[in-house]
């Protein structure tokens, strides 16, 4: 779920590949008579302090952003306002160190497993909205929350996600950025008429925008292989910023049409989808293709995605409390 200022991505020559797979000595493997998952540990960790920043930051800009009138949607001027709350750069901070997490744990593992694993910032989110309001949570939540991590466990062993080489073709890219646009755009157009509408679209938007802005993020960080100027000498770090801004104010546009419950699932579940296509399609990562690993990999999808939007109706509040998670959950 990124929102803030991605300014770092990933991508790289076969020798940085080469380097990157040497660089990751602690990894978790577990066999089977077909295959083998190739975890590294230090990426599952990253993932997860990332996915907890993240969930602090959605609240606090959904909270900033949703008192801002309804005609600064889609504009620029409605970040310059936003820039005004210390809530919402509180939540930027989050978002950045949510993104550093992330960036690293790209340049160890593959889309398949780092996006996926993101997901567990929206169980976050629930729990630590609870916590912070001094209850316990509720029985749906614990069920829903758990359905979650169980859909998530049961798509990773299923897929046993591997590296892929991040380079793709320079028409692949040329291809992939057109159809997102052609995507996003249309998402846009819908996004009109009632509250609910508008948050769904444009939180869709932001979903697929997200999840391309992952690959980009992968490639611009093997690049950095090579050094910081061999990194800057190619494409990737400047359209990461582009999308980037273009992400930012998808996101804080979809948050200001309405209450998270109806934007951040249909987000969350978004971005890994679309960035293990991606991965799959642009990058070569490697995933189970047996009939046995695609089932498994579909229904753990969709136990999650389900979950996800179970519990964007049990647990987010229509107008979110003052009362935040504190940042400590982050860590």
């Amino acid at each position: 779920m990124m929102s803030a200022v991605h300014f770092f991505g990933s991508g790289g020559s076969a020798a940085a590949v080469l380097m990157a797979r040497h660089h990751l000595p602690f990894r978790f493997r577990l066999r089977d008579p077909l295959d083998r998952v190739d975890i590294p540990v230090v990426a599952v960790l990253e993932c997860l302090a990332g996915a907890a920043c993240f969930a602090v930051s959605s609240v606090l800009q959904q909270h900033a952003a949703s008192t801002q009138p309804p005609a600064l949607s889609m504009r620029p001027g409605l970040i310059f306002r936003l820039a005004r709350s210390r809530r919402w750069m509180l939540g930027n901070l989050m978002d950045i160190g949510g993104f550093a997490f992330q960036f690293l744990a790209l340049r160890r593992a593959a889309l398949a497993l780092v996006e996926p694993v993101f997901v567990i910032g929206l169980v976050f989110s629930i729990i630590g909205a609870a916590l912070s309001g001094h209850r316990r949570p509720t029985r749906g939540e614990l069920w829903s929350s758990g359905v979650v991590v169980a859909g998530l466990a049961l798509f990773i062993l299923a897929a046993r996600p591997g590296p892929g080489h991040p380079r793709a073709s320079t028409m692949a890219w040329v291809t992939l950025f057109a159809v997102t646009a052609v995507v996003v755009g249309v998402s846009i157009r819908l996004a009109t008429g009632s509250p609910r509408r508008r948050a769904l679209c444009l939180g869709a938007a932001t979903g697929i925008i997200f999840g391309v802005t992952s690959a980009i993020t992968e490639r611009t960080g093997h690049l950095l292989y090579g050094g910081v100027l061999h990194a800057l000498s190619s494409w990737a770090p400047y359209t990461l910023a582009a999308f980037s801004v273009v992400g930012l104010l998808l996101n804080q546009s979809a948050y200001q049409a309405g209450d998270l419950r109806l934007s951040l699932p249909v987000l969350t579940v978004l971005e890994p989808i679309v960035a293990i296509v991606i991965g799959q399609v642009l990058f070569g990562e490697h995933i189970g293709a047996s009939a046995l690993a695609i089932s498994g990999e579909v229904t753990g999808l969709v136990l999650m995605s389900g979950a996800v939007f179970a519990l964007g109706r049990l647990s987010v509040p229509a107008s979110p409390s003052p009362r935040l998670p504190p940042i400590s959950d982050c860590r």
